[in-house]
């Protein structure tokens, strides 16, 4: 599909044809008197002939023209046919031919003008979002499977639209990088998220998320080793292709000299995570979702998540299951090996602080209740 000035361009082309003259153009007016602003041009001759028939013809007085309204009826401008010759006066169907390109030409301005219009409002939305207006963050429990202890907590970012309504965080963060403003408001996030480090609780971990894009920003890195490294496990998460994993290597090996742990989120979602595995040989793999969810009444999703299990084990990186609902999809992931998982079933994202036992709905396997035990250096490392 061509773009708006190729659409015009091509429209030029026919407005050419119908003037016959070598030039066509789309000016703007400006005030009476002036002359006129020519802002593209479709000519048969080459680049300097056509500057040099600009230049010597007079666009107010020797010109075929055909005004462009926009539809709410105010000027976007001037067909011009710009001659080599003398113009010869328009016949009725070429002025009623040209009436027609003139309101296709008007409605490419329209359209253009209203996506400038949108993005600038989305922009001012962004920048609102950035210094916080509109987003918030939340903390969700990452439990030990093998003993119920709390260990970590998942730092997710919340949207709230100008109504007050929430809005998809992964369409507000698509929405950011497609208006070149991805970075901005993950650093933004990432800020947010380290600032609720002391909430988490002594000897458990926050785990942000960053995009392989935002690691190779070195503000993004900056914040996230300004604060207690050692207790900061970083999800490489995956929006666009990695053009460059090397430099993406180098980038997280300067965080993992810091102190802190990587992890590969949506494991098994696709191609992109198993690439982040084997090029960036995480400490954390989480398993998507996809794999949790019915896992209990699945043997598909069983074989596949026993896999990753193994492959997580082969590689030296722990599993955590995200997205655990049910009390039968987390006994599935425990008798799996699974050393870890979060979700609804463990604890809902909520506004710090920390709930400091799991949800009532996690019970140790061969127990009626829910315990919590506090790990040692070496038990915690894995989760």
């Amino acid at each position: 599909m061509p773009d708006d000035e190729d659409a015009v361009a091509q429209l030029l082309d026919l407005a050419r044809d119908i003037f016959g003259t070598p030039v066509a153009a789309l000016a703007r007016t400006g005030r009476e008197g002036e002359r006129p602003v020519v802002e593209q041009t479709s000519s048969t001759l080459d680049v300097r002939a056509t500057v040099r028939l600009l230049d010597r013809t007079d666009l107010a007085r020797e010109v075929l023209a055909v005004d462009v309204l926009r539809p709410d009826g105010t000027p976007g401008g001037r067909l011009l046919g710009v001659p080599a010759d003398p113009a010869e006066p328009l016949g009725s169907r070429q002025v009623e031919a040209l009436h027609v390109v003139a309101a296709l030409v008007a409605g490419v301005l329209h359209h253009r003008d209203r996506r400038r219009a949108e993005r600038s409002d989305r922009l001012a939305s962004l920048d609102a979002l950035v210094r916080g207006r509109g987003r918030g963050t939340v903390l969700q429990p990452v439990v030990d499977l093998r003993t119920g202890a709390l260990v970590g907590a998942e730092a997710l970012s919340r949207f709230t639209g100008p109504d007050g309504y929430p809005r998809r965080p992964e369409q507000v963060f698509a929405d950011a990088r497609s208006a070149g403003a991805g970075v901005r408001l993950e650093r933004a996030a990432v800020a947010s998220a380290v600032a609720l480090l002391d909430e988490v609780p002594p000897g458990a971990y926050l785990s942000v998320n960053a995009s392989a894009e935002a690691l190779l920003d070195e503000e993004v890195r900056g914040l996230l080793l300004a604060s207690h490294p050692e207790r900061l496990v970083v999800e490489v998460t995956e929006h666009d292709p990695v053009a460059d994993y090397a430099a993406l290597a180098e980038s997280t090996a300067e965080l993992r000299a810091g102190g802190l742990r990587l992890a590969v989120d949506d494991a098994g979602s696709g191609f992109a995570s198993l690439q982040h595995v084997l090029h960036l040989s995480p400490d954390v793999v989480k398993l998507d979702i996809a794999f949790v969810r019915g896992i209990d009444a699945d043997p598909a999703r069983r074989a596949v998540a026993r896999a990753l299990v193994g492959f997580a084990a082969e590689v030296g990186s722990t599993m955590v299951a995200e997205g655990v609902e049910r009390a039968a999809e987390l006994a599935v992931l425990r008798d799996l090996g699974v050393e870890c998982a979060q979700g609804y079933l463990l604890g809902r994202p909520a506004p710090p602080p920390l709930p400091l036992r799991p949800a009532a709905g996690w019970q140790r396997s061969g127990a009626g209740a829910t315990t919590t035990v506090v790990l040692t250096r070496e038990q915690r490392r894995g989760c």
